[in-house]
């Protein structure tokens, strides 16, 4: 058996200690490589949602303003049949009022004539 010096238990000591420090070393190592990667990963799915969040909005807006092009065209398409259905009924009304006699197209021209302010 080896005769335990005190030289001896230092030298041990001092392996004991160097073999820790080293494993720590690697230890700490391991974690920044473990860091570096999982930002790479996280920054990598962000630019990918952000990319997906910007695809998708500019979809949405596409969609929107097609929708409002779409209501454009049915507002002048309503408008415009609204403007001929008072045209003919202008015409309905003025047929019928050159058929009553004069007292009532009085009345007819006073009822028109409110209809026009009120509107």
């Amino acid at each position: 058996m080896a005769d335990l010096t005190l030289d001896t238990v230092t030298d041990t000591a001092r392996d004991a200690f160097y073999i820790t420090v080293g494993a720590g070393v690697i230890a700490f190592q391991k974690l920044q490589v473990q860091r570096v990667e999982l930002t790479k990963a996280i920054t990598t799915q962000l630019d990918d949602a952000k990319g997906t969040a910007n695809d998708s909005l500019a979809t949405a807006k596409a969609q929107l303003d097609s929708a409002s092009g779409l209501v454009d065209e049915r507002v002048k398409l309503l408008e415009e049949r609204l403007s001929n259905l008072e045209g003919r009924l202008e015409a309905l009304l003025n047929q019928l009022e050159g058929k009553l006699p004069e007292q009532a197209k009085d009345l007819v021209k006073q009822a028109r004539d409110l209809v026009g302010r009120a509107a």
